[in-house]
């Protein structure tokens, strides 16, 4: 009888623990559910009290170096390892290393564009060279992506906004590139034509110092994918993307943003995942909404389809900003793009 007793009071007694526990739990997930609230609450009169004035809009690519006293050099030197007082001995590295294993020849050996391989790569001379052979073999292997290009088809995929470059950056200070799948009409443009558009934007941004220090950003819209559109993700598009993306450029994608996704685009992804490399596949986010976005892009560096503040930009017009830039012009025919100095200048 006295167990069942002290049983009883041991069954009451874990019983009103369970529930004052319980009860502290419930007070503890209102307070976070009223301040998440607070703050969203918050976050959209933000939105709305913002304006596309209250962004520097800064088209013109700046191709002169940092100056030592400049920020972007601190973040640098914490970041990818550039530090100013051994930048020329890595350079020096590099063009030895390239000398002595003959892996590929550049077009090009001064230090501004050696430079770009070692930003890359933050500053480890063998992954810069890895990069630069890689960088050589792509471009022999895929010459219809840099050569006879047809600029008047560039002009069509800006007019048909399937590619944009915003004359803004994000809250880091990177470039954003947007894809729109939706606008892309398969009979019209091929996917070579596709590669050729996004080479040349990237090669147009990697001019730039403070890109190639920062990196880039993409937000990729997969928004009414057909099976037009699926049916182009094959192997050999994928090791493609993973080319011009991450391992035959040299430049640096922090992040692929994906949105607006369906059944279709689960599928698709399914099947080209594997064929991804795991880090790769770890620059890859897809966000459910916009507010999963917004964790990493602020609406005021989005456009409004975006829930952000900016009109919707066609890279025709950052190129034609960017255009009157003569040190740009020269560095673009230097890259091989064969007329590609006059195409902008006619903009």
């Amino acid at each position: 009888m006295q167990i069942a007793k002290l049983l009883l009071i041991y069954i009451v007694s874990c019983i009103q623990i369970s529930c004052a526990f319980s009860i502290c739990l419930f007070q503890v997930f209102k307070q976070e559910m009223e301040q998440i609230e607070s703050t969203v609450v918050q976050n959209l009169h933000a939105i709305e009290e913002l304006n596309e004035n209250d962004v520097e809009l800064s088209p013109q690519i700046n191709l002169k170096e940092p100056d030592l006293d400049d920020p972007i050099l601190k973040w640098a030197e914490r970041n990818i390892a550039e530090d100013p007082n051994n930048k020329i001995e890595l350079i020096e590295e590099l063009k030895d290393m390239i000398f002595e294993r003959g892996e590929c020849e550049p077009h090009r050996m001064d230090d501004a564009f050696l430079l770009r391989f070692l930003r890359a790569r933050h500053f480890i001379v063998r992954m810069a060279h890895r990069l630069m052979v890689n960088y050589y073999t792509f471009r022999e292997t895929n010459p219809t992506y840099f050569s006879n290009i047809d600029y008047s088809k560039l002009l069509e995929l800006g007019e048909a906004e399937i590619f944009t470059v915003p004359p803004y950056v994000d809250q880091n200070g990177r470039r954003l590139l947007y894809f729109r799948i939706e606008n892309w009409n398969t009979s019209q443009f091929t996917t070579d034509e596709l590669f050729q558009a996004i080479i040349f934007l990237i090669n147009a941004a990697i001019l730039e110092p403070k890109h190639q220090i920062l990196g880039g950003i993409c937000i990729i819209d997969v928004n009414n994918l057909g099976a037009g559109h699926a049916w182009y993700l094959t192997p050999k598009i994928a090791k493609s993307m993973v080319a011009v993306g991450y391992s035959s450029l040299p430049h640096r994608i922090e992040a692929v943003h994906i949105v607006n996704g369906s059944k279709l685009f689960d599928y698709a992804f399914g099947l080209l995942k594997p064929l991804l490399p795991e880090y790769v596949r770890q620059k890859i986010i897809i966000h459910s909404d916009l507010d999963s976005l917004h964790k990493w892009v602020l609406p005021k560096y989005l456009p409004k389809r975006y829930g952000g503040i900016h009109k919707d930009y066609r890279y025709n017009e950052w190129l034609s900003t960017v255009s009157n830039n003569e040190d740009l012009l020269e560095e673009i025919e230097s890259y091989g793009y064969t007329g590609g100095k006059d195409f902008l200048k006619s903009l």
